[in-house]
């Protein structure tokens, strides 16, 4: 029994670290630590793999890597000092001496950092604060006039904190409240004090408005005698724990425990054959804390959620005493619920399958927030890939300025101007700086127009990696994400562009579960910001074919995952000489394909970009991609053109000497063509451009392929003669 019990106190703990709120991140990585500490006989053979899954968490959170070891260290110690140790189990707490060597060897694997300062010294700083303070009572009012206000404003009677909490008129500069934390003897091992203002209000210190004195891990403020078989109120927060007297005061019987937080509810001891009442907070994991006050299955648990109770803006109890009032916080308690009644509402709840489907008036369909063409749209990601080198960041840099302007400089619409964040992950700050002010110079963009429309952080060093694979499994990164979702409500920003997708994330991109995890991290971004996300990612290596959607390296899922997707290739040799373009012009064109399009049709034709060279004022020249219309293959050729060239072939046709079809024959057709429109044979791209108009008139009916036999050997060879004739009127003769 005691193995799966040390497992299920492991699996809680770590997830409670992966729900901890900005601001009690360290405290929940102590409370988890002291837990595990707690019950680290139990199950000795798994002690380093826990403390890893506490270290692999914390550091998802944000955490950073000394103090995660420290503080491990500390909860982890005083958690050994009051071992856990059910009923019916013969898993003996470690004693001291052997504790000790485990934190030695955890020490010296460098999993954890030794707390060198003992419990004894952070119970005797608490109890010194404690001695020092004054005790809140009706009679002394005067004195403790703050603490008194503070019970007001959150409505509690001044009475309700009279042999529970205390007054310090001088704690970090100012007045404070303090409330105990006791074993469960009955002694003070430590002491959490709201720092107030004279008229009740807090206040903060270095940004923090409660402060926490010796250990408050596995101790709790305890109101009223616990005892075997007795009935025990559970709440989180002091103040819940004084609300709940409020209301019970001279009409229940039972012992209110306050644990100072979620995880010290986990490591709360409750008395066998108790009832245990939960006051729950709607994100607390009524389930997990059940399993641990159950023990052996002889104390009853029930649950009351006070955001269940229909009362608005209501999270505890001392929510809900202030919006109803005394007595129906009361009445709330009595009406608390066992908790597999609670377990199967929340089932219930979250499956309310199948949904009826109720048409609505299309017209009541809000339209997508489109900001550039078809491809970057509100609340959705991206994404744009290509082979390195081709010109894909380039493209990025003048869109982002497309979006910051409102300028349609590529020729795209604009649909909605907004400002844009581009991270770089690949190339040094000054690099895109460069590329910046190249595209900024060739477009006339002036530094009035994108100042505070254009945001760039750049350079391989920057730290933001939204999601870790590792031996345990997939994190993402919460306090990243929540980062930037910050920045870009507080920034207005619309368009945040990732460039490389690879380098926001240290996982296996082959993996389709762990891109999913990482693409959902960034999608919730959109979601929550409303913003559209493009990722900019490469394709595989190939033997020279042309790239697309399903050439995007890694798992499928990213594509999946996406709601637009554009491809970029080179203009291949061929297509230029078929088009005319010399091999030198067509260094620098790409062709950007619409690979993807879920949310709106795709490209009618591909959309050609051109690299041109931008000289900087210091002489450096920079590349920028540009629009670019490539030539049609029929481009200055006219209806008279074709006329002359049928009147040539059917000449020859006349005279039993028709044109030949094959390029390397003297009297190809090809001749003839080149002669009429005056192409020169002699460059290969003006050669390729005679020979695809030859198969386009072929296609189309000016000339047709036949055959006819040969002087020199009589045997039949392909030629070409006169398809249908255009007419006079049809040449505008």
């Amino acid at each position: 029994m005691s193995v799966n019990y040390f497992q299920k106190v492991r699996e809680s703990v770590v997830t409670e670290i992966g729900m901890a709120p900005q601001g009690r991140r360290n405290e929940a990585l102590n409370l988890a630590a002291y837990a595990l500490g707690r019950h680290a006989h139990m199950d000795a053979s798994n002690i380093d793999s826990s403390v890893i899954d506490l270290h692999t968490a914390a550091k998802a959170i944000g955490l950073q890597e000394h103090e995660i070891k420290a503080t491990i260290g500390s909860g982890f110690k005083r958690g050994s000092e009051n071992p856990k140790q059910l009923e019916n189990d013969d898993a003996v707490p470690f004693q001291p001496s052997e504790m000790d060597r485990l934190i030695v060897r955890l020490a010296s694997k460098d999993l954890l950092i030794r707390d060198e300062e003992t419990r004894a010294e952070k119970i005797a700083k608490a109890q010194a604060a404690w001695e020092r303070s004054v005790p809140i009572s009706r009679e002394n009012k005067d004195a403790v006039r703050p603490a008194l206000l503070y019970l007001n404003n959150r409505g509690m009677r001044a009475g309700v904190a009279e042999g529970v909490a205390r007054f310090s008129p001088s704690l970090y500069d100012g007045p404070a409240i303090l409330f105990p934390a006791t074993n469960e003897q009955g002694e003070l091992c430590g002491v959490q004090s709201v720092l107030l203002t004279p008229d009740g209000k807090k206040r903060e210190h270095n940004n923090i408005n409660k402060y926490s004195r010796g250990s408050l891990v596995g101790n709790a403020m305890r109101i009223g005698d616990q005892h075997e078989g007795g009935a025990i109120i559970l709440v989180e927060g002091p103040e819940d724990a004084l609300s709940v007297r409020q209301a019970i005061m001279g009409h229940v019987e039972a012992t209110i425990v306050c644990t100072f937080g979620k995880s010290g509810m986990k490591t709360f001891n409750a008395p066998r054959a108790s009832d245990v009442t939960i006051c729950a907070d709607p994100d607390l994991d009524v389930e997990a804390v059940a399993d641990v006050l159950r023990g052996d299955g002889s104390t009853d648990v029930h649950v009351v959620r006070f955001d269940a109770l229909g009362v608005e803006n209501v999270k505890d109890a001392n929510d809900y005493l202030q919006e109803a009032g005394a007595q129906k916080l009361r009445e709330a308690l009595a009406l608390a619920k066992p908790v597999e009644e609670v377990k199967q509402e929340r089932i219930a709840g979250e499956r309310q399958w199948p949904t009826a489907y109720e048409p609505i008036d299309p017209a009541t369909i809000p339209a997508r927030r489109w900001i550039y063409g078809q491809h970057y749209v509100r609340g959705h990601v991206s994404v744009l890939a290509s082979a390195g080198g081709v010109g894909k960041t380039s493209l990025q840099i003048v869109e982002a300025l497309c979006i910051g302007t409102g300028k349609p400089l590529l020729g795209e619409a604009i649909h909605e101007p907004c400002k844009v964040w581009i991270i770089n992950l690949e190339d040094p700050l000054e690099e895109m700086q460069r590329r910046l002010a190249a595209a900024m110079l060739h477009y006339g963009v002036t530094a009035k127009e994108i100042r505070g429309r254009l945001f760039l952080d750049a350079g391989r060093s920057l730290n933001m990696v939204f999601a870790n694979q590792g031996r345990d499994g997939i994190e993402v990164n919460d306090e990243m994400l929540d980062y930037m979702a910050a920045k870009i409500k507080e920034n207005d920003i619309g368009m945040v562009m990732i460039d490389p997708w690879v380098g926001a994330n240290q996982i296996n991109e082959n993996d389709n579960v762990a891109m999913n995890a990482a693409v959902g991290a960034v999608r919730s971004v959109c979601d929550e910001t409303d913003c559209a996300v493009a990722l900019v990612h490469h394709i595989r290596k190939g033997n020279g074919d042309e790239a697309t959607v399903d050439s995007v390296r890694g798992a499928g899922s990213l594509i999946g995952a996406a709601r637009a997707a554009r491809v970029i290739n080179k203009i291949s040799a061929e297509d230029a000489q078929k088009l005319g373009v010399s091999e030198a012009e067509s260094l620098g064109i790409f062709r950007v394909d619409d690979g993807k399009a879920n949310l709106a049709p795709p490209a009618a034709k591909a959309v050609y970009r051109r690299m041109v060279g931008v000289q900087l004022p210091n002489m450096e020249y920079v590349g920028v991609a540009t629009e670019y219309a490539m030539p049609d293959l029929f481009d200055g050729v006219s209806a008279r053109d074709a006329m002359k060239v049928q009147r040539a072939v059917g000449e020859a046709e006349t005279q039993g000497e028709p044109l030949r079809a094959n390029v390397q024959a003297k009297t190809w057709v090809g001749v003839t063509v080149a002669d009429v429109l005056g192409l020169d044979l002699e460059k290969r791209h003006e050669k390729a451009k005679a020979k695809a108009i030859v198969g386009k008139w072929i296609e189309n009916g000016v000339l047709r392929k036949t055959s006819a036999p040969s002087k020199r050997d009589g045997r039949d060879v392909p030629c070409v003669v006169v398809g249908e004739w255009i007419t006079g009127e049809e040449a505008g003769v």
